[in-house]
């Protein structure tokens, strides 16, 4: 049996929507702006995300560009 890590499924949507997607788009489309005393966890979390979602062969991570691996 595989046992698969947590990965964010609204990231994953968002990529998969676009099929390639590039690292500065992403986090514009997906990261919500902040003030200065707030931290969101969504914006903690991306890079994180995005490893996972490689890790677990969602995604291929080359350069600036994300591609969606169907």
């Amino acid at each position: 049996m595989r046992v698969s890590q947590i990965y964010n499924a609204t990231l994953l949507q968002i990529i998969a929507k676009r099929k390639e997607i590039t690292y500065s788009e992403l986090k514009k489309e997906y990261c919500v702006p902040i003030s200065s005393k707030v931290i969101s966890s969504r914006n903690v979390m991306f890079d994180s995300d995005l490893k996972v979602l490689e890790s677990e062969g969602y995604i291929k991570i080359s350069d600036d560009l994300l591609t969606y691996i169907v």
